[in-house]
């Protein structure tokens, strides 16, 4: 159908632009550093969540492409667990690196008074540790996929589908528990963490008001740009998150075979994924600047011409 069609396509294009605006996010944080720029802990948690976001919508656009143009790309039992599992997996990471970047953003702005300080000096040395393990509990909590997803053929279509087979109601339910657990944690987080960065910007710029004439106007520092770059992502993840949630209860339903709302289901699951990349260039000036000399716009002059430092974002 010509609908079908179209919302295939719409897919495809976002995917397609989410894969470009994290493979340019990569480059720019990755070139400064080879530049000479000291990577910091919020420079780390953005790459390790663009690579995890790339990943991730890859996976769904050569899945769907496949499917469009009638390609046998899923053929066995295996690269239906393998597709199932990356996806399941990316997607967790997903929700755990905002949160866990909300959380740096929030000990890297505070005070020395806060409890918080006492942390700011242990993030460097400890940041990759914590990346590490967010993979532990997700990858163990998506493992079921392994023993359940499997190929079937189907003799009136070229395409082969993917399945899940029924496990036990219990081991099920113990592991919902501990994906509703996962995604309450990191919400929380972000809730929290969010809320405390906002209260210390307006804190801070009253303090700053009493400082200035009110002829003149405050100039916003690098650490507040990249506060409110982080409140905002924070932001759009939420919303994502509500849309994901509500379609996939929809589906979870009455509405399970319902084509059209299993499309907008994917765009909106994807939608996060997508967006993120773009939030951080709009509301960072050096990446801008910076995309404009890797698109050839300027010439690259020294290190110190594109951005010597990523923080602290």
């Amino acid at each position: 159908m010509a609908i079908d069609v179209a919302q295939g396509v719409c897919f495809l294009s976002e995917t397609g632009v989410g894969i470009l605006g994290n493979s340019l996010l990569i480059t720019y944080y990755l070139t400064s550093f080879l530049l000479g720029s000291k990577p910091k802990p919020t420079d780390l948690t953005i790459i390790h969540m663009a690579l995890v976001h790339t990943v991730m919508l890859l996976t769904r656009w050569i899945v769907t492409a496949a499917g469009m143009l009638g390609l046998q790309l899923v053929q066995n039992d295996v690269e239906c667990k393998l597709f199932a599992y990356v996806y399941r997996i990316t997607r967790a990471l997903s929700i755990c690196t905002t949160s866990l970047l909300s959380v740096v953003q929030a000990i890297t702005i505070s005070p020395s008074t806060s409890f918080l300080f006492q942390l700011k000096v242990q993030i460097p040395n400890a940041i990759h540790l914590v990346l590490a393990i967010l993979w532990i509990p997700n990858s163990l909590i998506s493992t079921n996929l392994l023993f359940q997803t499997f190929a079937s053929s189907n003799t009136t279509n070229t395409n082969i589908n993917c399945y899940l087979v029924p496990i036990d109601i219990l081991l099920q339910g113990l592991i919902l528990t501990f994906m509703a657990l996962r995604d309450i944690l990191s919400l929380g987080l972000m809730s929290c963490c969010s809320g405390y960065m906002v209260l210390l910007l307006h804190r801070h710029r009253h303090q700053v008001q009493h400082l200035h004439s009110p002829s003149q106007a405050p100039k916003t520092s690098p650490e507040r740009r990249a506060t409110q770059t982080i409140v905002l992502l924070v932001s759009c993840f939420v919303v994502f998150y509500c849309g994901d949630f509500v379609f996939s209860m929809f589906l979870g339903t009455s509405m399970k075979n319902n084509v059209v709302l299993f499309n907008a289901y994917m765009f909106v699951a994807c939608g996060y994924a997508t967006i993120s990349p773009f939030v951080l260039f709009t509301c960072d000036r050096r990446v801008i600047k910076f995309l404009a000399d890797f698109l050839g716009n300027r010439s690259l002059r020294s290190p110190q011409t594109i951005m010597p430092s990523a923080s602290p974002l």
